[in-house]
């Protein structure tokens, strides 16, 4: 349902006109299926923590999310402007890394994380 519902909100154009995502600035395991993550925002960041476990473990998200399922390789993620699993055997970005649009986890955090940190530039930005 969750990842349907990102399917429909990033095919309307209107949720991209005249916006730009900075992207994450840091990713950050906290436990179990949970990450605290840290968006770039002028000067100043938002904060998040959002559990993947709806997302990857009780909905299907496809195949190219099935090695997630493992919690030692969820643990293995970083943010550097995508959020970004490496190819665990190799330690690079290659065709077994799974990585997910700054785009799309501002969607899960702002419907479904937890709020640690809003920075008053992206407040100001979306009202």
């Amino acid at each position: 349902m969750k990842w349907k519902e990102w399917s429909e909100y990033s095919k309307d154009e209107s949720n991209w006109e005249n916006k730009f995502e900075r992207g994450l600035l840091k990713a950050e395991h906290v436990k179990d299926y949970t990450l605290r993550l840290w968006f770039e925002e002028n000067l100043d960041v938002s904060i998040y923590e959002l559990d993947f476990y709806p997302l990857i473990i009780e909905e299907n998200p496809g195949d190219a999310f099935l090695p997630l399922r493992d919690k030692k390789r969820f643990e293995l993620v970083k943010g550097d402007y995508t959020l970004i699993w490496i190819n665990p055997e190799t330690g690079l970005y290659d065709e077994k890394t799974i990585d997910i649009a700054p785009e799309c986890i501002r969607f899960f955090c702002e419907k479904y994380g937890k709020r640690i940190k809003i920075s008053e530039n992206y407040q100001k930005k979306a009202a």
